[in-house]
C-alpha cells in the first residue's frame, strides 16, 4: 500500500517544507512518446507523487487533498470504460470526442488523457464559440461523439432539477444539433463530475492506493500512430468567419512536452496555479496538463464543493476565489490573463500573495504597462508568457532570472527556429520554421512530414541592448482583449454595417476588458453627436444590428451600448486607405483619447440606465424585500431574464462583464439612496455571488451595520431589519 499523503503537513511548497515522494523522470527525447506513454510511466514510476492538489475548503474543514497518479490512473479507468466501445467516423482513423464544456480543470484534464487512453482523439471546443461555430468545428473535424455539461437522458420537460449552467449548456447543444446533419452525432454524453471519478472527494476520505491500476492501464492496447496522425485537435480563435481545427500530431505534442525543460527554469515540485485559467484553451491545457507529463509540476486545483442538492459543484474561477486558493495552497507558480492580473492590482492582500510567488506569468494578450509597472515595483516577478495554439509556447517557460523593469519582454524559446521579417518602425514579423525539435499544429492532418514555414502575423519590437523581444501587435486586425481572449471584428463589423443607418464600424478594444465599436452614420442619418438625445435614439435605431452581430460572434466580444461611439464625419472625417476602407490603426489613433475615456469612466452604465430609478427611500430600507427587488431587478436587467435568488450568478451565465456592469448599477444604487460615496471593491460580486449575498451587503452598507457572514443568507437578512429597527428608529 502506498503512503498516505492527506496527512502530510500543511504549507505545499518547497521553500514551506513539504516533501514530496522522490520524483522519477521521464525520458522524452524518444520519438514514440505520447501522453499515454507518460501517463503509463507515472502511474508504474510516480505512483504516490502528486499530480494536483486540491484547495483547502473552509466550511467542511477538510486538509488538502493531494490526488496522486495512482489516483489518477484509478479515474482514467473509468473513462476508458465508458469510452472503450466507440468506433472512428472511417476505417483507419482514431475516433475524435469533443469537449464542449468549461468543466473545472481537474475533471478536464482527466477526460482528456482518458480520451486518449482510450484510443480516441480529444477536441477541445470553447463553450464560448457560437453554436454556428461548434457545428462547424463538429462536421470539419468528423467528431460524432461529444462530451457536454448536462445529462442528454433529461428530456427538456422533465430537466427541472437542472442547474442554471446545465440548461445554458442544452440550449446551446440544442442550436448546434439544428445546424447538423440528423445523423452526424453519435452519442452525447455528460461530462463526468469530479466525484464519479474521485468518489473519495464526497466524504472527504483518504485515497486508498490501489496497487492493480498499472497493469489494468498497462494492458489496454495503445494504438501505434504515425508521427503526423493527430493526438489531439484545438481550434484557432477564427480569423475569418468560424475557427479552425488544428490537428495536434506526435511530433507537435512532443515540442510543447519539451518546452518548460528547454531553459533554465526548473519546474520539479513547483506548485502551479492550474484553476486560475480555462482548461478549454491552450494555455490552460499545457500549463496545467502537460508540464506536469514532462516535468513533474503539480497543479493547484480548486476543491469541488456539494450543491444544496447532493451535487458536484464546479466552482467559477474569479480573482476572489483565485488568489484565495493560491494562499491556501502555497502556489509558487502562476499564469493569468491581463484582466484579472489587474483585478489584484487593486488589492493590496493579493498583491502581498502574488510577491511570494516565483513566477506570475501572464498571456493571451497585452498587460496595462501602468499596471505591470506596479506589480514589479511591488515585488512580483511578473513574465511574458507568449505563444499560439498553432505554435505552442514562444516565450521560454521560464527564464532562469526575472526581467524586472523589463517585464514587457521575453526570451524566445531555445526549441524555436525563428525568422524576423523587417517592417517599418523598427518592428518585425516573427516567423517560426520547423525543426527536428520542433513543429507547429496544422490544418489538415499531413500526410508526410513537410518543412513548415509558420507566419504568426505578430509584430514584435527588439530590446535595445539585450537578446529580449516585445510583442507590440499583429499584422491583421485581430483584437486582443485583457481577459486573454481575442475578437476578429470583421464578421461582426459587416453586420452592422449591412444596417441602412449606417455607412461604417470600426471595433476597438485592444488590451481592454471588452470591445466597442465606433459607428460612422450613413448620410441620411449623420446627427448631432452634442445631442445626447439624438445620440440615445440612434443607437436605439440602430440597436438590432448590434444584437445580431452579438448573437453571431462568442460571448467575450459582446457589444454594449455604453461603448458604442458615434462620430459625426462631418466634423471629424474618418481616414481611409486607396481602396476607400477605413484605416483601423489611424482611426483608433485620431479617437484614442475618447476611446480611453470611455474605458476609464467607472461609472460607465448603458444608456437603458439612466431610465431606471434604482434609489431607495429611507423609510424603504427598514424592508430588506424592497432592497432585494431592486437588487434582483438589477441583476435581471443586466443578465436580460430572470435569476434564481439562491444560485451563485456565475452558474447563471454571469460572466466578467455582466459584473462589471452590475457593480456600476450597486455603486449608482447606493449613491441615490445614500448622502455617502461608496467604496464598493472591484470584486463585490466574486465576494457576493448571489442575489441574497449582495442584498445583505448592500443593506448593511446603507444601515452602516457589518455584515456577519457566518449565517445563513436569508438569516443575515433578517438579523440585518431587526438591527436597523432596534438601533437606527430614526431612518
Amino acid at each position: 500500500m502506498g503512503p498516505n499523503l492527506n496527512s502530510f503537513p500543511t504549507g505545499v511548497n518547497r521553500e514551506a517544507g513539504f516533501k514530496f515522494p522522490k520524483f522519477n523522470t521521464p525520458v522524452l527525447d524518444n520519438p514514440e512518446v505520447t501522453p499515454n506513454e507518460l501517463v503509463d510511466f507515472h502511474v508504474t514510476h510516480n505512483s504516490s507523487y502528486p499530480f494536483g492538489i486540491l484547495a483547502a475548503s473552509e466550511k467542511d474543514g477538510i486538509a488538502k487533498d493531494i490526488i496522486t497518479w495512482n489516483e489518477i490512473g484509478s479515474a482514467l479507468l473509468k473513462v476508458y470504460q465508458e469510452l472503450s466501445s466507440i468506433s472512428p467516423a472511417a476505417p483507419g482513423t482514431s475516433p475524435v470526442v469533443g469537449l464542449i464544456a468549461y468543466g473545472e480543470p481537474l475533471v478536464y484534464f482527466t477526460v482528456l488523457l482518458g480520451i486518449m487512453k482510450a484510443g480516441c482523439v480529444p477536441f477541445a471546443i470553447s463553450p464560448r464559440n457560437s453554436p454556428a461555430a461548434i457545428a462547424h468545428l463538429l462536421k470539419s473535424s468528423g467528431c460524432r461523439n461529444v462530451y457536454v455539461e448536462f445529462d442528454p437522458r433529461l428530456l427538456s420537460h422533465n430537466a427541472s432539477n437542472m442547474s442554471v449552467s446545465e440548461k445554458m449548456s442544452r440550449d446551446q447543444m440544442d442550436e448546434v444539433l439544428k445546424l447538423l446533419p440528423e445523423s452526424h452525432l453519435r452519442e452525447v454524453m455528460e461530462l463526468p463530475s469530479a466525484h464519479t471519478l474521485f468518489p473519495r472527494l464526497v466524504t472527504g476520505s483518504a485515497y486508498i492506493f490501489d496497487s492493480t491500476v498499472h497493469e489494468k492501464l498497462e494492458s489496454i492496447p495503445t494504438p501505434i500512430k504515425a508521427a503526423c496522425e493527430p493526438v489531439m485537435i484545438l481550434h484557432s480563435s477564427g480569423s475569418i468567419a468560424f475557427p479552425k481545427t488544428l490537428y495536434m500530431g506526435r511530433s507537435v505534442i512532443q515540442s510543447w512536452l519539451r518546452a518548460p525543460l528547454s531553459n533554465g527554469f526548473c519546474w520539479e515540485g513547483e506548485l502551479t496555479a492550474a484553476m486560475a485559467l480555462p482548461a478549454f484553451q491552450a494555455m490552460g491545457f499545457h500549463v496545467g496538463s502537460l508540464i506536469n507529463l514532462s516535468t513533474g509540476s503539480i497543479s493547484g486545483f480548486f476543491r469541488p464543493d456539494i450543491g444544496p442538492d447532493g451535487r458536484c459543484k464546479p466552482k467559477t474561477p474569479n480573482s476572489f476565489n483565485v488568489i484565495q486558493a493560491i494562499a491556501s495552497l502555497g502556489c509558487t507558480i502562476a499564469s493569468f490573463s491581463p484582466m484579472m492580473l489587474t483585478e489584484f492590482a487593486s488589492d493590496p492582500s493579493s498583491i502581498e500573495t502574488l510577491r511570494t510567488l516565483k513566477r506570475v506569468g501572464f498571456g493571451g494578450g497585452p498587460l496595462n504597462t501602468e499596471i505591470g509597472n506596479q506589480l514589479v515595483k511591488s515585488g512580483v516577478n511578473l513574465c511574458v508568457v507568449y505563444g499560439s495554439t498553432e505554435v505552442g509556447p514562444i516565450s521560454a517557460l521560464f527564464s532562469d532570472r526575472c526581467l524586472g523593469a523589463d517585464w514587457e519582454y521575453f526570451e524566445m524559446s531555445p526549441q524555436l527556429t525563428t525568422r524576423f521579417i523587417p517592417h517599418e518602425n523598427d518592428l518585425y514579423e516573427l516567423v517560426v520554421l520547423s525543426s527536428d525539435v520542433h513543429r507547429c499544429s496544422t490544418t489538415a492532418i499531413e500526410p508526410i512530414m513537410s518543412l513548415q514555414t509558420y507566419h504568426t502575423n505578430d509584430f514584435l519590437a527588439k530590446h535595445p541592448t539585450l537578446p529580449l523581444y516585445r510583442v507590440v501587435g499583429r499584422l491583421d486586425d485581430q483584437i486582443m482583449l485583457s481577459n486573454s481572449e481575442k475578437t476578429n471584428p470583421g464578421p461582426m463589423e459587416a453586420i452592422i454595417t449591412f444596417n441602412p443607418a449606417i455607412k461604417s464600424a470600426l471595433m476597438f478594444g485592444r488590451g481592454k476588458p471588452q470591445n466597442g465599436v465606433i459607428i460612422e452614420p450613413e448620410e441620411a442619418s449623420v446627427l448631432d453627436i452634442t445631442n445626447r438625445t439624438a445620440v440615445e435614439e440612434y443607437i436605439s435605431q440602430i440597436w438590432p444590428s448590434i444584437v445580431e452581430a452579438n448573437n453571431f460572434g462568442p460571448s467575450h466580444s459582446r457589444l454594449t451600448r455604453d461603448l458604442i461611439m458615434i462620430i459625426d464625419p462631418r466634423v471629424t472625417p474618418l481616414p481611409r486607405t486607396s481602396k476607400g476602407q477605413l484605416s483601423r490603426p489611424k482611426v483608433t489613433e485620431m479617437f484614442q483619447a475618447q476611446i480611453e475615456a470611455k474605458y476609464s469612466n467607472d461609472q460607465a452604465l448603458d444608456s437603458n440606465s439612466a431610465f431606471i430609478d434604482v434609489s431607495i427611500n429611507p423609510q424603504e430600507i427598514l424592508i430588506g424585500k424592497s432592497v432585494r427587488n431592486r437588487v434582483e431587478r438589477i441583476i435581471s436587467m443586466v443578465l436580460d431574464g430572470d435569476v434564481n435568488p439562491e444560485e451563485d450568478l456565475f452558474a447563471q451565465g454571469c460572466d466578467s462583464l455582466h459584473a462589471r456592469y452590475i457593480r456600476c448599477r450597486i455603486v449608482q444604487l447606493i449613491q441615490k439612496s445614500s448622502k455617502n460615496t461608496p467604496n464598493v471593491p472591484q470584486n463585490i460580486l466574486y465576494r457576493y455571488p448571489t442575489v441574497l449575498m449582495l442584498t445583505q451587503w448592500v443593506l448593511s452598507i446603507l444601515s452602516h451595520i457589518p455584515l456577519h457572514v457566518s449565517q445563513s443568507e436569508e438569516e443575515s437578512c433578517t438579523r440585518l431589519i431587526k438591527m436597523i429597527m432596534k438601533y437606527q428608529p430614526s431612518i
